[in-house]
């Protein structure tokens, strides 16, 4: 055991760490210990090991000792010789797996904790890199910036304007979620330095998050309570076009847009974007900041100073924001709306462009609000995934999001009905051929699950997992004044993780019952609603399924967005017990579940069913699913029985199918026709068919036009016996 602990500890190169573990050997045998691993620094495999481990400049030094050492040809004296330090190696390799059993245990009765290892491994590898990196990453903005402009050709918007398209309609931006900068205006005083910094979307702001992680998150975070500011702490959306144009250095998000606006005769005076608090609920946007008041006014403004009605251009949850803020602004101020009156859409707005808007939210909302994750998470391996876990865990993750009001409003909307007919789950896919994606029907008179507890290494068969009544969960929040009693909270974690499937109607209940521990009190769960009522209540503007389009004949709606790319559709989970999450079903019966107390099962994989590491995907755009993007254009806005688009409001839908390249100029995107989320704000297809939209030049020949198999999937819900009492 003491030979397995200066090996360990050798290896990592912690000289402060051997030295505790020292304490409890013989000096002798460590100095002995010490001199051997030297020698066997020769030995390729060992040095492989330690740089693997290290990457250092010693360990590099050692690989090319070792490397000219075996390339030499061995004389049989040679071998001779070598015969004893290789079976010294064999004794090593065993204590190598060795190691990886028992290293946990040993390093705790020394006193040193993994977190000690880790701090370490940030102070020596990550720190002093981070300066450098930082230089290098801003350097690359105005690089990238000067490369597209300097290629014209390249921009849709200088070809079209070649051919006589001048700005028309001035533009209202609305982005999406967290693409606008946050910038302190007042905190804690760990966070003073940073007045009027970007703590949010900027490299100074990453740059905080590694160097100061509990300061960052502190100011970060919303009070779970209220949905607003914690005390003393401010936190407000950067403004004009500088806030959205790029994200984190040279990763544009609206900057092509822009200048592609630029490019047809648009400027400062004709066109905004109106950025806003990404993390906030829609009503506490207004109630904080009086954003809706703010977009009413501008959009009022553009259309009394440029005569022409205003076309509003949101993209991802500003979408949603926008149906949001159109439910608000036509209703009367005594029923919480704006007193804009019935006919205000019908005046001011001449058309809303959705580019891959989150209409009816997005899976990942589920898990990020259960356990704080989602694929990007799950998908990470060995030391990267252990480095993330250990600095911003799932723990971390979850206690966030839930202080987000934004993330539960995107929570998937139309319930059972319309994500439980499993009409999208896809058999398989080839993403590299035009070959269209084949579904497989539901069979089963229960929802599709968004989320099924699963003790099985195999996604195959059908899981089980029971909990008993002894299961607990340890908590150990500091405002337990206000989260639920521990037996009260206990039950409602038994019930929900009792039963293999939940549905999204039942996840959406877990988590207003549960509120990460505050129950009801939770702000995001009071202010959203998720089942119809017989009278439409502010709570349900979030949600096209329940809340009409304005009455606005004149108005048209252009539905835009990426297809063909793998989604999130739903999860398997286990059960969180164990040190790392690594026990599960019977095992965690006798055992206090962690916190979160599920995690997903990453064991669960079945290519046949777009399985992987326990996520299944489907069509959509890498983030948001075809459900989400697609069915209102295609569906629920276009009958005429379900009562959502009272005045026939036109609607076109247009579909963009993913084709990924690389492109020198651009290398951290997928390529000016890439379908992917983000990417699609600089589709050269999708950029073309927005500024006819917005100069009406050829705006005729932006018509419909679907590449995926969204009208198949929206027959498959009407005639699903479950979707027959809901959106009819």
């Amino acid at each position: 055991a003491c030979f397995h602990q200066h090996l360990v500890l050798f290896l990592l190169k912690n000289k402060v760490m051997r030295k505790q573990v020292a304490i409890q050997c013989d000096k002798r045998m460590e100095d002995k210990i010490i001199d051997n691993l030297s020698e066997m620094n020769k030995v390729e495999s060992v040095v492989s090991l330690t740089d693997t481990v290290l990457s250092d400049d010693l360990s590099q030094q050692s690989k090319r000792s070792a490397s000219g050492a075996l390339e030499q040809e061995e004389s049989p004296e040679q071998v001779q010789q070598a015969s004893i330090p290789r079976s010294v190696v064999i004794c090593i390799l065993i204590a190598v797996v060795f190691q990886m059993v028992a290293t946990p245990r040993l390093l705790h009765r020394a006193g040193v904790t993994e977190t000690d290892l880790f701090e370490d491994f940030l102070a020596k590898n990550i720190m002093p890199n981070l300066e450098h990196g930082w230089d290098r990453l801003n350097a690359s903005v105005s690089m990238a910036s000067m490369a597209y402009s300097a290629n014209e050709e390249k921009r849709p918007g200088y070809n079209i304007a070649k051919r006589g398209a001048v700005a028309k309609y001035p533009i209202v931006m609305i982005p999406g979620y967290i693409t606008s900068g946050l910038e302190l205006w007042s905190g804690e005083p760990c966070g003073r330095k940073y007045f009027r910094q970007r703590l949010w979307g900027s490299l100074s702001g990453a740059h905080t998050f590694f160097t100061d992680l509990d300061c960052y998150l502190k100011h970060l975070e919303l009070d779970p309570i209220t949905g607003s500011d914690p005390p003393n702490i401010r936190v407000r959306a950067s403004q004009g076009f500088e806030a959205a144009d790029y994200f984190m250095s040279a990763y544009w998000v609206w900057a092509k847009l822009i200048e592609n606006f630029a490019d047809v005769g648009y400027d400062a005076s004709t066109m905004t974007l109106m950025s806003y608090d990404w993390r906030l609920a829609f009503p506490i946007l207004e109630e904080r900041d009086g954003f809706l008041t703010k977009l009413r006014f501008a959009i009022e403004a553009l259309h009394k100073s440029r005569g022409e009605k205003v076309v509003l251009l949101a993209h991802s949850m500003g979408s949603s924001l926008v149906l949001y803020f159109l439910a608000w602004v036509t209703r009367e101020e005594h029923l919480g709306g704006g007193g804009g009156g019935a006919d205000w859409v019908d005046k001011h707005v001449h058309s809303f462009v959705n580019l891959a808007g989150t209409l009816l939210g997005t899976s990942k909302s589920a898990p990020a609000l259960l356990s704080g994750e989602i694929k990007d998470t799950v998908s990470l391996l060995g030391p990267i995934g252990t480095v993330t876990e250990r600095y911003f865990g799932r723990k971390r993750r979850k206690d966030l999001a839930n202080t987000w009001g934004s993330v539960w409003s995107m929570l998937p909307k139309g319930g059972n009905t319309i994500w439980g007919a499993g009409a999208d789950l896809q058999q398989s896919t080839d993403q590299n051929t035009s070959v269209p994606m084949h579904f497989v029907p539901l069979q089963s008179t229960q929802p599709a699950p968004i989320v099924s507890f699963t003790d099985s290494r195999s996604a195959s068969n059908n899981p089980s997992c029971t909990l008993q009544q002894n299961t607990s969960i340890e908590h150990n929040n500091p405002k337990n004044n206000t989260y639920l009693h521990a037996s009260h909270l206990q039950n409602i974690i038994q019930k929900f993780s009792s039963k293999t499937n939940r549905s999204i109607d039942e996840v959406i209940e877990f988590l207003e019952q549960w509120g990460n521990g505050y129950g009801s009190t939770l702000s995001a769960a009071n202010l959203h609603s998720f089942k119809k009522k017989d009278q439409l209540t502010p709570d349900l503007w979030h949600d096209p399924t329940s809340t009409p389009l304005p009455y606005a004949p004149s108005l048209k709606i252009y539905c835009l967005y990426g297809v063909g790319i793998q989604t999130e559709r739903a999860y398997f989970y286990k059960r969180n017990c164990g040190e790392n999450g690594d026990l599960s079903g019977s095992n965690c019966d006798n055992t206090a579940l962690n916190d979160p107390p599920f995690i997903i099962d990453a064991s669960v994989n079945d290519p046949s069913r777009n399985i992987k590491k326990g996520i299944l995907f489907a069509d959509g755009d890498g983030s948001v699913p075809l459900l989400s993007t697609g069915y209102m254009c295609v569906d629920g806005w276009t009958r005429d029985t379900n009562g959502l688009n009272p005045s026939g409001v036109n609607i076109t839908t247009r579909e963009y199918k993913d084709k990924q390249e690389f492109q020198v100029d651009d290398p951290m995107r997928k390529g000016p026709e890439s379908g992917d989320h983000v990417d699609i704000l600089g589709n050269v297809h999708a950029m073309e068919d927005i500024l006819k939209v917005v100069t009406g030049f050829e705006v005729e020949t932006v018509t419909t036009h679907l590449e995926s198999d969204i009208l198949n999937i929206t027959d498959r819900i009407r005639i699903n016996l479950l979707g027959r009492s809901t959106v009819t």
